[in-house]
């Protein structure tokens, strides 16, 4: 493929430089997009600094991504533990819509989307789950009970609309699983029963991602419109009492009601195609 200009929201965080790096590597150049001036990369090559608040100056946005051919838009509340509903809905709506929505206005049809699998109601609902099926495919209802997940389902819920509206938009809504190291998030699950329960055993590094983000605006031509792709890695973590357990042993302890659809081995209840 030719070389693309790239804007990235959101550059500067864990995510944002795998990304980055992902573009570089490819040939292509890049628009670093964040909230400050104080985080500036001098060694990425072809790439330049810019500076918008995503969710409060729409403005700025659309001067910072207006010569680019392709939108990868990760800058979002990453974490809602701990903060407001408001905030985290308010922020993370406002930014989706208007990377949304200045793309458009600047004539960008390749976007990617850090959505998450949250957005089906994981780890921050406030009701117990309950899945229907497994493994969960990218037609699965979202039915959150969280801001964090509302707010991402509202941002596809956008993404499926500035498709329409500008026609010829194609937007890949990419669910991302947790992001760390395969290390880490073992420790992270060791300490916390409950979460890993809640993220379905799930994991995904932070380079993939970051390939992922680039593939999604190098391929937009394979798809129409939006389009939800599941990102996670193609196997489990356990850890703790569910250590060496399988898909479907946990599956089946957890969540007995679910349908199982050949969920087995070391294989993801999240299906990641």
């Amino acid at each position: 493929m030719k070389s693309m200009k790239i804007a990235i929201t959101g550059a500067r965080g864990s995510v944002g430089r795998e990304v980055v790096r992902a573009c570089a590597e490819a040939g292509h150049s890049t628009v670093q997009v964040d909230g400050s001036h104080e985080d500036q990369d001098t060694e990425t090559p072809r790439t330049e600094m810019r500076t918008a608040d995503t969710a409060n100056d729409y403005d700025a946005l659309v001067a910072a991504i207006k010569d680019c051919d392709a939108f990868i838009h990760l800058a979002a509340v990453p974490d809602p533990v701990d903060k407001p509903d408001h905030f985290v809905h308010q922020t993370n709506v406002c930014s989706a819509f208007n990377g949304f929505r200045a793309a458009a206005e600047v004539g960008i049809k390749r976007i990617c989307y850090a959505s998450s699998v949250n957005t089906i109601g994981l780890v921050y609902s406030n009701q117990p789950l309950n899945f229907p099926y497994f493994p969960i495919d990218e037609e699965y209802t979202p039915l959150p009970t969280d801001a964090y997940a509302l707010a991402k389902q509202e941002a596809e819920v956008a993404a499926e609309s500035i498709c329409r509206w500008f026609p010829g938009t194609k937007i890949a809504c990419l669910r991302i699983q947790q992001i760390d190291a395969k290390k880490a998030v073992e420790e992270d699950y060791e300490g916390n029963h409950e979460k890993q329960v809640k993220q379905l055993w799930g994991w995904v590094s932070p380079a993939a991602v970051g390939r992922a983000c680039l593939l999604a605006v190098e391929n937009a031509d394979r798809f129409e419109g939006m389009e939800v792709i599941n990102i996670v890695a193609p196997g489990i973590v356990t850890a703790g009492g569910n250590r060496g357990k399988t898909s479907e042993e946990l599956a089946g302890k957890y969540f007995p009601q679910a349908e199982q659809r050949g969920v087995e081995g070391d294989k993801g209840v999240l299906d990641g195609g």
